[in-house]
């Protein structure tokens, strides 16, 4: 069983989609409903899903708890949900500040943190999506790039924590991927520019790259790496 949060639209979807083709079966969580209704329908009878808002207090115990009780176990993680903004850090509000890190920090965290018995128990794993932007340094994404950076740092740590009771951590860090929350980038045709001549691959990544790059990490195969965070960027930021 695969818990893929976000899993409506862009990366989460197509990771569920790949899942899926592997024979797995996938619960799929986002805030909008009817998103993951459509979503559910479009990937057929192996998905399904759970709305809730993992950046909410109590959301994470919840939906690993609603995931667990229907299947009877959970074998892997895949901390997809995200959100971010541009903007210098002088224009942006503690309400922002807040709303990407409950997000990309809070949530994963506590998912992992209420997941972690249940992926004892089948010595399964957990994949984040961090970002390359964790590693690279450039202006007007200070608080997206930062929580991202702690996404890394805590899949080091945890892959130190959980490796004991078998359990396997690992992150995937996307470069600029073709997804509704990189609207922004792509629509300032100077910065698409900048990023696509310094991406050696010479292009926007697909939600289908990030996808794979996932199931490589939560493969059985795999079962030697943990700790470890893959880029997978066409290159960008070497």
């Amino acid at each position: 069983m695969v818990l893929v949060t976000g899993g409506g639209t862009g990366i989460g979807k197509a990771t569920a989609s790949a899942f899926i083709a592997n024979g797995a079966t996938v619960v799929i969580t986002g805030r909008r409903q009817p998103v993951l209704e459509a979503t559910t329908q479009s990937l057929g009878a192996q998905a399904h899903y759970i709305a809730g808002d993992v950046s909410k207090n109590g959301e994470a115990a919840r939906i690993i708890e609603e995931t667990v009780d229907k299947f009877g176990q959970l074998d892997i993680l895949v901390n997809n949900a995200g959100t971010g903004a541009m903007g210098p850090l002088s224009q942006t509000s503690d309400e922002e500040i807040e709303r990407i890190y409950r997000t990309n920090v809070f949530g994963p965290l506590a998912l992992a943190r209420e997941a972690t018995t249940h992926l004892a128990n089948s010595n399964g794993s957990i994949v984040n999506i961090s970002s390359v932007a964790a590693s690279g340094v450039m202006p007007g994404v200070v608080t997206y790039a930062s929580s991202k950076a702690a996404v890394d740092h805590a899949t080091r740590n945890l892959a130190a924590e959980l490796g004991p009771i078998g359990v396997r951590v690992n992150a995937v860090a996307p470069g600029l991927t073709d997804t509704d929350i990189t609207a922004d980038v792509k629509s300032n045709e100077q910065m698409l520019g900048m990023i696509i001549a310094q991406t050696p691959m010479g292009r926007l990544g697909k939600p289908k790259d990030i996808a794979n790059a996932v199931l490589l990490l939560a493969d059985n195969r795999a079962g030697w790496v943990t700790g470890q965070i893959v880029q997978a960027g066409g290159g960008f930021l070497l």
